[in-house]
């Protein structure tokens, strides 16, 4: 009998020990990415004159176009935004964005606001909508071309698109000419790097004909993500190798 209590008690107060233990450590967590997503926001300011130049060269390769895949993960603005301003900074020429279900592009104006918050004024950020784009003559300064994609730029356009060429006079269309067109559609080149963000690894029916010669590489997820890991990223991709297939 007395051996129950004592096991008892015992169990009670590892239990309770637990659970302490869990809201502490949840609690400092919270707090490290706090302090460290308020830091990285403002010492790369500093960081971007002196230590950035040196970091770059020190990279292999820097990709033309880098591809976001959201994922499950709900869009942070904020962090979308630093992405770009990064690529800004290493020279990326183009970033684009996937968010199957849609939300990012509903929103485009959210993340608008968080990259102009964060930009030099010298900076230059190219939207691509469709057919359309923000880009003009004249400008001093770096430049970045951002894109956001959606389900719907995938199967739909392909569907679309076959249904507008069988409509047209040429009716010996063939492959070529669908890749040739949806190429045109997109008008952004074949992303050479892509981050997928969420504990699944999966495109997300991410338009096939864009991402044939891609390196995938995860990253747990876009939230809080800072400067240093995104340069350690840029430093992995210029280690793989690449075969184009062979």
């Amino acid at each position: 009998m007395n051996r129950a209590i004592i096991y008892k008690a015992l169990y009670v107060l590892v239990h309770w020990a637990f659970t302490i233990f869990e809201q502490v450590s949840g609690t400092l967590d919270y707090v490290t990415n706090k302090i460290v997503g308020f830091c990285h926001e403002f010492l790369f300011i500093s960081e971007r004159n002196s230590y950035l130049p040196k970091r770059i060269t020190r990279i292999r390769k820097i990709p033309a176009h880098l591809t976001v895949i959201l994922g499950s993960e709900q869009p942070s603005y904020k962090d979308l935004a630093n992405l770009v301003i990064w690529c800004l900074a290493t020279r990326i020429n183009f970033i684009s964005f996937y968010d199957h279900k849609g939300l990012l592009k509903k929103n485009e104006d959210e993340l608008q606001y968080e990259i102009s918050k964060r930009k030099l004024k010298e900076d230059h950020v190219i939207w691509h909508k469709g057919s359309e784009s923000t880009y003009k003559n004249g400008f001093i300064g770096r430049k970045v071309h951002v894109k956001i994609v959606s389900e719907e730029d995938g199967k739909d356009s392909v569907v679309n698109l076959t249904k507008k060429l069988s409509q047209t006079k040429n009716i010996n269309f063939n492959i070529e000419d669908i890749s040739e067109q949806l190429q045109k559609q997109y008008e952004f080149p074949e992303p050479d790097l892509g981050f997928v963000c969420g504990k699944t690894f999966s495109l997300y029916n991410y338009p096939p004909w864009q991402i044939r010669v891609t390196e995938f590489l995860s990253i747990g997820s876009h939230r809080d993500i800072t400067f240093s890991f995104f340069l350690n990223m840029l430093d992995q991709y210029g280690k793989c190798e690449q075969r184009w297939g062979k």
